[in-house]
């Protein structure tokens, strides 16, 4: 038999012991293999390099079924650069492990590489992510122990891991993922949501009052095309939701998307049944608008002030001219009354001259 019928026998070999989960078998193959008085001896790393018509190693397929003896005795024999060779569904074995929630390999494989807790497929979806978003919890404080940073890795949509398990309703998860780095919160992603954006979606209130817990500045933020939280959850017609956001003061309700829409406007546009008018009596309630009319408020608002400022500074002005008066009326007494006992004959030249005095006095205090 020549090496290369020999190589690929061994191959097909190794494979079959691997997905049968016979350990017995594989460890007899190794250690044929390894025999220094073999002449057709392969490279025990050559063959952990090997892959089948899916891509995958046999350390992938161990770690994929969850062979953690199997998954042990292999991982003897690789190096880093074995442990991060994708498959054709572009995952390496840690992620598939994080994935499919196989706690024990990925702690395994963490201890000794923890750099694999950043290992991304194509469309930057690390394995702490693909854990989240199936409700691994144990798996992601797993990742999170070796990593703590790969928390903020971002999907090439800019989703984090909190974005999806929001939108999912996954409360523990969601906790989870705040108690680590409440700073995630507000991450926006290429859509400018944040995951208060993508658990207004859901059906799951409890998510929504954790994330404002987390941090409250979020609730009015806007995405790209302006929406606000209200917004979302008024046209994905979620009841409990909008109730939900309308309790807190510093909602703006009648916030107004690029589309010139309020929450009202969507609310019209949703289709008729019970949800659909708790929704909009909800929002006339806490004083929601449509767009053409709030711009006509704020115009009826302005008028008003500007009236309301212009009589303050009328009767400012009306009272300030009644002080004045009684001020200019009293020195025309006490002048009167001096020129009577000053000069008793000349008492119409000196009222005379009260006046003059006065009207000088008048001039001079304006």
């Amino acid at each position: 038999m020549d090496s290369k019928s020999f190589r690929f026998l061994t191959h097909q070999s190794l494979f079959t012991a691997v997905r049968s989960g016979d350990l017995e078998s594989l460890k007899l193959l190794l250690d044929k293999l390894t025999d220094a008085e073999s002449p057709d001896r392969a490279s025990i790393s050559a063959l952990m390099s090997l892959q089948n018509d899916a891509g995958e190693t046999v350390l992938y397929v161990a770690a994929e079924n969850n062979l953690q003896e199997m998954f042990s005795y292999l991982l003897k024999y690789c190096d880093l650069q074995t442990a991060m060779i994708r498959s054709k569904s572009d995952m390496d074995a840690f992620h598939v492990a994080a994935k499919n929630g196989h706690l024990g390999i990925v702690k395994e494989l963490s201890g000794i590489w923890p750099e694999l807790c950043k290992s991304c497929n194509s469309s930057n979806t690390s394995p702490l992510y693909s854990a989240a978003v199936k409700d691994h919890l144990d798996v992601v404080n797993a990742i999170l122990d070796a990593d703590a940073s790969s928390i903020r890795i971002v999907r090439k949509n800019g989703k984090t891991s909190l974005h999806t398990a929001a939108r999912y309703g996954l409360l523990n998860m969601v906790k989870a993922l705040i108690d680590r780095d409440a700073g995630i919160v507000c991450i926006k992603d290429k859509k400018g949501q944040t995951a208060l954006h993508m658990a207004v979606k859901g059906q799951c209130p409890s998510v929504v009052e954790e994330l404002l817990l987390a941090d409250h500045s979020i609730l009015n933020e806007r995405d790209k095309k302006g929406n606000t939280a209200v917004h979302i959850a008024t046209r994905k017609c979620r009841p409990q939701i909008v109730s939900l956001l309308l309790s807190y003061t510093s909602l703006d309700v009648n916030a107004i998307n690029s589309q010139q829409e309020t929450a009202m406007d969507l609310a019209d546009k949703l289709q008729y049944g019970e949800s659909a008018l708790e929704i909009k009596e909800a929002l006339a309630e806490a004083g929601a608008k449509h767009a053409r009319n709030v711009a006509k408020v704020d115009e009826a608002m302005e008028l008003t002030r500007t009236v309301s400022d212009i009589k303050h500074e009328v009767q400012s002005q009306l009272i300030q001219n009644e002080k004045t008066n009684k001020r200019v009326s009293g020195i025309a007494k006490e002048l009167r009354k001096t020129s009577q006992r000053s000069c008793p004959k000349h008492n119409q030249f000196c009222d005379s001259c009260c006046c003059a005095f006065c009207i000088h006095s008048f001039l001079g205090y304006i």
